[in-house]
């Protein structure tokens, strides 16, 4: 939860970011998606479950590429959204926590996971269990914004406090969670969304307007280091900097 929240449940957040989530720019990025999807290997036979599924841009992605998809959710709002801009007849959707999936060992032939796994509380328990619902030989994608490197995550961490409650992941942490949890053959590869603009993602996040003045203040305090590896960019009262994430895939 944000700061000033009070005690708020994570699937009220999520019930109240759906309405603004398809608005949000790394969201509507095809190259993004792209990029993710090209990963996953698809084929006509695989059975998909989507973690943390939001609005369904994954799972909408690769429903006409495989057999099946299950997207799973904490919200029910996010959910609703999902059936109602679904479009194919082999897409379902649950309301599920990764940290505990009901559903029967090696059920999947591939796992996918954008950008959810840093707002899971317990990270282990939740790579273990897409291990355990993943038939041999399946396929784990995940996704997730990292800092641009190692000095500026103190700051990536200030800003990040502010805005919400979540995991803050190097790419070696991710190799190492897929790792622990039994996967091989782990692959890595960045993606570089540029001059993303701040106000969307702050107001697209329903946000109150007071925590969206303070980040953005933030940035604009930011060293040079952390001005310079992120182009930061001040136009008008918005300001843009360059994203980076890393997607991992193992294999079980």
């Amino acid at each position: 939860m944000h700061k000033g929240d009070g005690m708020v449940t994570a699937e009220s957040i999520w019930d109240k970011r759906s309405e603004t989530y398809d608005k949000l720019y790394w969201v509507q990025n095809s190259d993004f998606l792209k990029q993710f999807i090209d990963i996953c290997s698809l084929n006509k036979s695989m059975n998909a479950l989507d973690i943390g599924a939001g609005t369904g841009k994954v799972s909408q992605a690769i429903a006409p590429f495989v057999n099946s998809v299950i997207g799973i959710d904490i919200s029910e709002k996010m959910i609703e959204k999902a059936n109602v801009q679904n479009q194919f007849d082999n897409v379902r959707y649950i309301k599920m926590n990764v940290e505990s999936l009901d559903f029967p060992p090696e059920k999947f032939d591939l796992v996918t996971a954008r950008m959810v796994f840093h707002h899971v509380k317990n990270l282990e328990r939740g790579f273990k269990e897409c291990y355990r619902v993943l038939k041999k030989g399946g396929r784990m994608v995940v996704s997730e914004g990292v800092p641009p490197d190692y000095k500026v995550r103190e700051q990536y961490a200030k800003i990040f406090e502010f805005k919400e409650d979540r995991h803050i992941f190097y790419e070696s942490d991710l190799i190492n969670l897929m790792h622990n949890a039994g996967f091989e053959e782990i692959t890595l590869k960045p993606f570089y969304m540029y001059q993303v603009s701040l106000n969307n993602w702050l107001k697209n996040a329903n946000l109150p307007e007071n925590i969206c003045k303070h980040i953005l203040q933030l940035h604009l305090d930011a060293d040079e280091h952390f001005k310079r590896i992120y182009r930061m960019k001040v136009t008008g009262n918005d300001i843009y900097i360059d994203w980076k994430f890393a997607t991992v895939a193992g294999i079980k």
